[in-house]
């Protein structure tokens, strides 16, 4: 067999040699062999499988390779807001991140809120290499009044209704979609910040945490009368991991989410990084950032979702409180587990990679697992590699992770089969996609 010298090539049979494999949904932990033809694992063995001619060969010793991550929370823009992103730049940024999969809000300009906006979006992505799923808005227009017809959304194939950027402020508005989402099966994605309690949103001292506690309580309140299912987004507040903790021993349909910013970031560091860390939810203290790790070790917050913010360099140059809030960071999101995770000893790989990977997937009913016969949609890490986060791929470069040395890198994305993304390969930064 021949042992290219890590080309990206346009092939459906490859070996990956020598690769430690681990997968929280088959319970895989070992090194070994992995053989994908056409699309799917042919092969998995912890040993040493033997090679033919028609395969591309690849030795990753020492690297690992897990089931690729899922996003459950993107913003990728398009339409009106084209120059802060749009959906291939999005998906190109999300495969150097690991990601094969994504969920992508509904809060564009203007807003997906109906099936002829879906249906729009469903032909604009038609060729995007990553599966995309998109959300439609809670509520028409995002004002927070009147449902978007849930039935109609249920019969094109939506799985996630949210009207993430605002929350659902009226109390009888959120029971319908709670009604409604035990009737359909949806999943309502919610940002929760009551906004009587911000003064200026992106800001702990002017976002008071309240605003996440209080709209929080009141919705596991009627999670439990209603039924349904929430999901939660962007926790930043440690006692909002501990409502979150109380429900789910009693059994709620819940789930919920924690950003790379949430688990990196806090709020002394704002004076630093100005409105390139201005964030709703905002970064808070120490004792939360803490508090948000403990509930991802323990499954109380089931996901890391990266809530991926692209906006330009104009949008947060306009002080510091009419700047825009948000930041990317799908390209990062596996660094920063790293660094303030794995590193610290705090969860093993196989737990970030159940957050990363496992979970998100099973939020929206996917299972692919590295076992023959499924999926190979894989993604290649390196757990101790450093470099400069120097490039991006997403439009927008609205982080202050730009140009810091990180630590834990993304070598590899596979996608059906085909490599899509390798940054083992020599030559510029677009010469790693083959997409």
């Amino acid at each position: 067999c021949h042992l290219y010298g890590y080309n990206i090539r346009e092939v459906f049979n490859l070996l990956l040699k020598n690769v430690k494999v681990i997968d929280p949904a088959s319970e895989k932990d070992f090194e070994g062999d992995v053989l994908i033809k056409n699309g799917y694992i042919e092969k998995v063995l912890e040993g040493n499988l033997d090679c033919d001619s028609n395969e591309e060969v690849f030795d990753l010793s020492g690297k690992i390779l897990a089931p690729s991550f899922f996003d459950t929370h993107v913003h990728f823009r398009d339409f009106e807001e084209s120059d802060k992103e749009t959906y291939e730049t999005g998906a190109h940024a999300a495969l150097s991140g690991g990601y094969t999969h994504v969920c992508a809000m509904a809060n564009s300009k203007p807003p997906i809120d109906s099936v002829s906006k879906y249906e729009e979006v469903q032909e604009k992505i038609k060729n995007i290499p990553i599966d995309i799923y998109q959300a439609v808005n809670m509520t028409i227009g995002m004002k927070g009044e009147n449902l978007t017809d849930f039935e109609s959304l249920k019969k094109i194939g939506v799985k996630c209704i949210t009207d993430d950027g605002f929350p659902i402020v009226r109390e009888e508005v959120m029971i319908e979609a709670l009604k409604l989402s035990q009737e359909y099966g949806f999943i309502l994605s919610l940002h929760e910040e009551d906004p009587s309690f911000i003064e200026h949103p992106g800001y702990d001292d002017t976002a008071n945490r309240k605003a996440e506690i209080s709209i929080i309580e009141r919705d596991l309140k009627l999670l439990e009368k209603y039924g349904g299912h929430i999901n939660i987004q962007h926790l930043s507040s440690k006692e909002s991991v501990e409502l979150i903790r109380d429900a789910k021993k009693s059994g709620l349909k819940l789930t919920c989410e924690v950003t790379p910013t949430h688990l990196f970031f806090t709020k002394d560091m704002v004076e630093k990084y100005g409105t390139l860390l201005k964030v709703n939810p905002p970064v808070r203290t120490e004792e939360d950032r803490v508090a948000l790790i403990e509930g991802l070790k323990d499954g109380t917050i089931d996901m890391i979702a990266t809530d991926h913010a692209p906006h330009t360099a104009g949008d947060k140059k306009l002080g510091e409180f009419k700047s825009k809030s948000g930041l990317i960071s799908i390209e990062t999101a596996f660094s920063v587990a790293m660094e303030k995770i794995y590193h610290e000893k705090i969860m093993s790989m196989r737990e970030i990679i159940r957050c990363l990977s496992t979970n998100p997937r099973a939020l929206f009913g996917i299972k692919s697992p590295i076992a023959t016969g499924e999926r190979a949609d894989l993604v290649v890490l390196d757990k101790d590699a450093e470099y400069i986060y120097d490039h991006s791929y997403s439009k927008s470069q609205n982080t202050p992770l730009f140009g810091r040395k990180m630590i834990g890198k993304v070598l590899m994305t596979i996608k059906d089969g085909k490599v899509l993304y390798n940054d083992l390969k020599e030559g510029t930064s677009e010469d790693r996609f083959n997409c």
